[in-house]
């Protein structure tokens, strides 16, 4: 499915159309997207919600280029993120998608600007201080960079 000038003008961010996931074989599968479809506006906020089981974490998995569609594909603006190989998608996906997990997925051992600017560093990139500082002002953790995950 390729990008139309409709998706274009709409600004869309990110979409996905017609996924499915499915995990196992046969009669044992478990088909945890049946033909999900979503668009998601640049600068929005979008809750996902349903009932445990429901397909909630594999949607956002598939979305965030984390897990690979069954059927189906996601798109970021104009590029088909379902079909790339592994190592352009962590390309993409360092550049372009963040991801909060529900769980604390931070490095204990670390301060909170250590752990915001380890992306960057993965990536051979020089912090940038002031961009981490306003990155942490704007989650409301200003003044708390030198402190540990657990404090």
């Amino acid at each position: 499915m390729a990008e139309t000038a409709t998706d274009t003008a709409r600004g869309t961010a990110a979409r996905a159309h017609e996924l499915h996931r499915e995990y196992g074989r046969g009669t044992a599968a478990v088909r945890a997207l049946r033909g999900v479809s979503v668009a998601l506006a640049p600068g929005t906020f979008t809750a996902v919600m349903g009932p445990s089981g429901s397909g909630k974490t594999t949607l956002l998995h598939c979305l965030a280029g984390m897990d690979r569609p069954t059927r189906g594909s996601v798109w970021w603006g104009g590029t088909e993120v379902s079909r790339l190989p592994e190592r352009r998608l962590a390309e993409l996906r360092r550049s372009r998608v963040g991801f909060v997990f529900q769980a604390f997925n931070l490095m204990p051992a670390t301060t909170v600007a250590q752990n915001v600017e380890l992306p960057g560093r993965l990536a051979g990139e020089r912090p940038d201080r002031d961009r981490v500082l306003d990155a942490l002002d704007r989650v409301g953790l200003a003044g708390r960079e030198r402190h540990r995950p657990g404090q």
